[in-house]
């Protein structure tokens, strides 16, 4: 700072090489403009000898909040230490008008970015989490930012084809002090891993001449559509490898998460579910009380995921403000024996100790019972069947309170010939066998099923997603056909055929056991909170495809 130069990592980090002479594409034009009142850019809050502000960087655009002191840059322009550092935010600074609006401190301390990103490293490995809020103090008059320059809105998943796309920044030469404007039709680009990067999807534009500055300006729409922030410069490669390509993050569910944060002054929610691309490799999900010692005093239950890689994970349920879910547990690590026989996992309170077990069936037709699985581990073994050709059968399976008694420990099977079975208080042994339904062609299409208690009663429902993807819930479920009744959640439709794990369970602040998580077949999770007999209830996305 003393020399009015970056620190090392962010000049890296706004590096852009030039393309080669003679491979250019076609670009849509830049040009230097006077700016607009919603984007500025950013000076440490030093100055020279003749007052003036010291060493700029960055742009940003104010964006509406409830304190109106919002502003949405990249978050490579930033890193930790810069909580600490005297910053400023000039909107529309220009030539002619370096400070039209005045000048806006940035609060110390209110820096809000993504944990994941702010790691070092953290840029190469989260490309697609480039982006960042700062909340600012008053102007030296009182007056708040939003009052004084306005703000533009957020659009969050938006897609990627948006035709004429606005994209202002301003380039860090000291001799070029206007912004660069130029509008250019923004698309979707897609890229793998690379040099170290993380690949990912961004939106793309192509504009000429956004050079080492320009990161942190909005991609804002324009032409027919509503002013709405959709990106800002930065993501791969910290927001491109050339000056006249320029890269978003895309702006989803993990952006409105770190706005809500910034919104509320707290860290950003700690992120523990992996990507949607290591999702799909989970085999099963089973819902239950696994953690001990949970963020809430009003326990949550916990997620156990069977990998395809054979390991076993559990992630400790938490409440809506820390994303549903706050720790990951590893019981085993990736091992062929669950990879290669491991057909299904059921959660239920089998040992009757309040806690969760876990029953899975192998390929070889055995049963197994663990009890009172939790943050260590398994803690013994008991086989409920010996390996045998029947239960090779089992096709699907939940457990639940089913009519037996108070505890989830009725195991329901569906066979592969639409047979289907209650096993009604089951512990150390399965519990007495009622057939509920004869084989029958109409159920070899019910491909998953799932419990919970969404009607509030002390009896549990029934879920099953159709293979015509339709979605069905049979209230008050005790496998006495006259007294259980159906409620269609979903027409038949091609979006559920893509739901491959349906799983019940107590995930929101209700006491019930009435939300469900779905692991859809591109690895988005979606939790449906307080369900009824009515619908699955309300969708939080998780996440993100």
């Amino acid at each position: 700072m003393a020399q009015a130069e970056p620190v090392e990592e962010q000049q890296a980090r706004e590096d852009r090489i030039p393309e080669a002479a003679g491979k250019r594409k076609r670009f849509s034009p830049s040009h230097p403009f006077e700016g607009i009142k919603e984007v500025g850019t950013f000076y440490w809050a030093e100055r020279d000898d003749n007052g003036d502000l010291y060493y700029r960087f960055c742009a940003g655009t104010v964006v509406p909040s409830p304190d109106k002191n919002m502003v949405l840059t990249a978050a490579h322009c930033f890193d930790n230490s810069d909580q600490q550092e005297k910053l400023v935010f000039v909107p529309q600074h220009s030539k002619n008008k370096p400070q039209p609006h005045g000048i806006f401190p940035i609060s110390k301390g209110q820096l809000y970015a993504d944990p994941r990103y702010m790691v070092k490293g953290g840029d190469k490995s989260h490309t697609g989490l480039d982006f960042a809020f700062l909340k600012t103090d008053t102007r030296s008059d009182g007056k708040k930012l939003q009052d004084v320059v306005g703000a533009i809105e957020i659009g969050y998943n938006t897609g990627f084809d948006h035709p004429t796309t606005r994209v202002i920044g301003y380039p860090g030469f000291e001799a070029q002090q206007n912004p660069l404007d130029c509008t250019s039709p923004m698309r979707k680009f897609s890229t793998g891993n690379a040099d170290g990067w993380a690949g990912g999807t961004f939106s793309q534009i192509d504009c000429d001449g956004y050079v080492s500055g320009t990161s942190g300006g909005p991609f804002i729409t324009s032409g027919s559509e509503l002013p709405r922030v959709i990106g800002v410069t930065g993501g791969w490669k910290t927001g491109g490898h050339s000056p006249d390509t320029s890269y978003s993050s895309y702006f989803d569910n993990d952006l409105r998460r770190l706005y809500d944060a910034a919104v509320d002054g707290k860290k950003p929610t700690p992120v523990v579910l992996p990507g949607a691309s290591t999702w799909t490799h989970a085999n099963d999900i089973a819902s239950g009380y696994f953690a001990l010692n949970g963020p809430v005093a009003d326990d949550r239950m916990d997620m156990f995921v069977l990998w395809s890689d054979g390991e076993l994970t559990i992630y400790r349920g938490a409440d809506k403000s820390l994303n549903y879910f706050d720790k990951e547990i590893r019981v085993k690590k990736a091992n062929s024996l669950w990879a290669d026989h491991a057909k299904q996992v059921i959660a239920g309170d089998f040992t009757a100790d309040n806690g969760s077990d876990l029953i899975v069936r192998w390929d070889d037709g055995e049963v197994t019972l663990y009890p009172s699985v939790d943050e260590q581990g398994f803690h013994g073994e008991k086989q409920l069947v010996a390996p045998n050709g029947t239960w090779k059968h089992a096709e699907a399976m939940t457990a639940g309170r089913f009519g037996g008694n108070k505890w989830q420990d009725d195991l329901v099977v569906r066979w592969s010939d639409g047979e289907m079975t209650l096993y009604q208080n089951t512990g150390t042994t399965l519990g007495k066998e009622i057939k509920i339904v004869n084989p029958n062609k109409t159920w070899t299409h019910a491909v998953e099923i799932g419990s919970g208690d969404y009607t509030k009663n002390d009896t549990w429902d029934l879920v099953v997603r159709w293979s015509d993807g339709e979605l069905t819930c049979y209230d008050d479920f005790t496998g006495a056909g006259d007294t259980w009744r159906e409620h269609r959640w979903q027409a038949p439709n091609n979006t559920w055929t893509h739901a491959k794990l349906v799983t019940g369970g107590d995930f929101s602040d209700n006491p019930w056991p009435d939300d469900t998580i779905v692991r859809w077949s591109d690895g988005e999770i979606s939790l449906y909170t307080e369900g009824n007999a009515a619908g699955i209830g309300k969708e939080n996305q998780l996440v993100a495809p």
